[in-house]
């Protein structure tokens, strides 16, 4: 029960929070993460692997000076099929979402002579929420369990501008079920 009213507080939270700064639009960001790590990869010893596809979509605004907040979505997921294992088949997804707070960076390309009209920003971000965990077994019947997990990840990120509302981004650490995520961002 607890779980569920903080999800309700935090989503609460991040839509109260997007009021703020009218004047200035959304940031959506899509992309794909790349070498996932801890839960997200269970390194399967026997059988063959298959790592699904996972993505990432993130929705932020300004919120404070030099400070975006906003949102995510994402999915992970891997199969093993095995004829070792006590199962001939398991399947792990995870379904994420949660908040997501940048700080702009853009001082520290100042400092190496990096101009805001080169079109690249910097940015740090923290990111926090939840994982659902879906986990199938199959042995003749089917075994499934739920499980809800806490995502908390630190990321350092930078976009370079292609067109006026479009940038091509990357982020590196620990926030979004792989250490690299490469995709596009669209300033609405």
């Amino acid at each position: 029960m607890k779980k569920y009213i903080i999800l309700a507080a935090l989503s609460f939270l991040s839509l109260t929070l997007f009021s703020q700064k009218p004047e200035e639009g959304l940031r959506i960001q899509v992309g794909l993460p790349f070498a996932k790590y801890g839960k997200f990869d269970h390194n399967f010893k026997n059988g063959d692997e298959t790592q699904y596809p996972s993505f990432l979509i993130q929705v932020d605004k300004p919120w404070r000076d030099r400070f975006r907040l906003g949102a995510y979505m994402g999915f992970a997921g891997q199969k093993n099929e095995s004829l070792i294992n006590e199962f001939t088949e398991i399947t792990y997804n995870y379904y994420r979402f949660g908040g997501v707070i940048s700080y702009d960076l853009n001082d520290l390309l100042d400092a190496i002579n990096i101009s805001p009209e080169s079109g690249v920003d910097l940015y740090a971000s923290l990111k926090t929420g939840f994982s659902l965990e879906h986990i199938k077994a199959e042995k003749g019947i089917n075994n499934k369990e739920n499980n809800f997990l806490f995502d908390l990840g630190i990321l350092i990120g930078g976009r370079y501008n292609i067109s006026d509302n479009i940038d091509i981004f990357t982020e590196l650490g620990y926030g979004n079920a792989g250490f690299v995520t490469i995709g596009f961002a669209f300033d609405m």
